[in-house]
């Protein structure tokens, strides 16, 4: 296909990557270009989200995330988008998974919080969703209300588990910060992310189940209180 200046190769809609034809582009963040797919052969829409080009280009990488894709594609819970598959074509590393038809915790958040039997709701779902990954030893990294969505059923779905994990090239603690804090382009969204960030996080240390929970908490506190 056509390469941009960087190298990169530029994706259009209406291209085909395998069996899977691009519809529009639906999100940008640290770890790619998120668009709505077709699945031609299965007749169904995807999310298919493509990652950064560096993600090729190292072998180890590539396995180690080949590895942990398969866990969190393992992850079966209502609240959590199913991981479909990690695929590769015309020189392209992308992800395809389950796509949410609904609107970002973001979008739902009244200016002074939920009330409670709408803010318990939301919260025992998603506690319920963290704790399944948790268990399965997988940690989020990147838990905001922009990564929350209600669907069109009204149930709970968390976006995007173990990806910003998955984007660091191996024993790397800063690119973790780094993907966080640029996953949304649009203005002012960059200081939002920092404001779910775990302290240990913030500084570029090992993150783990814990960090998870702090975000949790500060998005709870957010849901009570606006």
């Amino acid at each position: 296909g056509p390469t941009r200046g960087n190298g990169e190769v530029a994706i259009e809609p209406g291209q085909q990557l395998l069996h899977y034809r691009l519809i529009e582009k639906i999100g940008e963040g640290g770890m790619g270009v998120v668009w709505k797919a077709e699945d031609t052969k299965l007749h169904r829409h995807v999310a298919l989200k493509v990652l950064p080009p560096s993600m090729a280009a190292d072998p180890d990488r590539r396995a180690r995330f080949e590895r942990e894709a398969r866990a969190v594609a393992a992850l079966s819970h209502p609240n959590i988008v199913t991981l479909y598959s990690v695929e590769q074509a015309n020189g392209v590393d992308f992800i395809t998974m389950e796509l949410v038809d609904g609107r970002t915790l973001t979008r739902l958040l009244p200016k002074r919080g939920f009330p409670l039997d709408r803010l318990l709701g939301i919260a025992i779902p998603l506690a319920d969703a963290v704790s399944r990954a948790h268990r399965a030893g997988i940690t989020h990294r990147d838990l905001k209300p922009d990564n929350v969505m209600i669907d069109g059923e009204g149930r709970l779905r968390v976006l995007d588990f173990g990806l910003a994990k998955l984007a660091e090239p191996s024993g790397s603690t800063r690119d973790t910060r780094a993907a966080t804090v640029t996953s949304d382009t649009a203005e002012g969204q960059v200081l939002g992310t920092v404001a779910y960030m775990s302290p240990e996080q913030a500084e570029g240390k090992e993150v783990d189940a814990g960090s998870d929970v702090f975000s949790l908490g500060t998005i709870l506190y957010e849901m009570a209180t606006g």
